[in-house]
C-alpha cells in the first residue's frame, strides 16, 4: 500500500477556479504534495521538476493545449510512465481517441465527481504500480459527498 500523502500531484489548468477546486478535492483526499500550473509548457518545467506520480491536465488550453502536454510529457524519458488524467468538456470521440493513442491513462468527461476522480486515481495507481491507494478512513470514498463536482 501507499500512502495517498505520499502521492506527488501536477494539475495543468489555464482556469485558475479549476486549480483551486481540483486541489482542494485532492486534499480532501488525501493528497497533500499538489502543485498546479497554467498552461503546458509550464506544466512540463513543473513536471520535470517535481517528478509526479500523477499528472492531471485539461484539454482545452492556450499555448499548448492537453494533447500538446500530453505528447511532450511521454516523450520526455522521465515522464513517459506517469500516470496522466485527461480533462475535457467536450465529449468529442476524436479527442478522446486522440488522447488514448497518445498515452493518456484515462479521460474524464466534466464535471468531474470527486467519488469518481478517486476511483480513477486509486485504480491508475494500482495498475502503474501493483499498490493500491491507503485512503485515509475519514477520506474514504463513501464520505465524499456524491453532489459534490468539479
Amino acid at each position: 500500500m501507499v500512502a495517498v500523502s505520499a502521492l506527488r500531484v501536477v494539475i495543468v489548468d489555464d482556469d485558475e477556479i479549476m486549480r483551486t477546486l481540483m486541489r482542494r478535492t485532492l486534499e480532501r483526499m488525501g493528497f497533500s504534495q499538489i502543485y498546479t500550473s497554467k498552461d503546458g509548457d509550464e506544466g512540463l518545467e513543473l513536471a520535470q521538476s517535481q517528478r509526479p506520480d500523477v499528472i492531471i491536465s485539461d484539454y482545452d488550453m492556450p499555448k499548448a493545449n492537453g494533447l500538446q502536454f500530453l505528447k511532450a510529457v511521454r516523450e520526455e524519458p522521465a515522464l513517459a510512465k506517469t500516470a496522466f488524467v485527461m480533462l475535457s468538456g467536450s465529449t468529442n470521440s476524436v479527442v478522446r481517441q486522440r488522447a488514448e493513442e497518445l498515452g493518456a491513462n484515462t479521460i474524464i468527461i466534466k464535471p468531474v465527481f470527486p467519488a469518481d476522480l478517486q476511483d480513477k486515481l486509486g485504480a491508475l495507481v494500482q495498475e502503474l504500480t501493483g499498490s493500491t491507494i491507503e485512503w485515509k478512513p475519514s477520506l474514504r470514498r463513501d464520505a465524499l459527498a456524491p453532489q459534490d463536482r468539479v
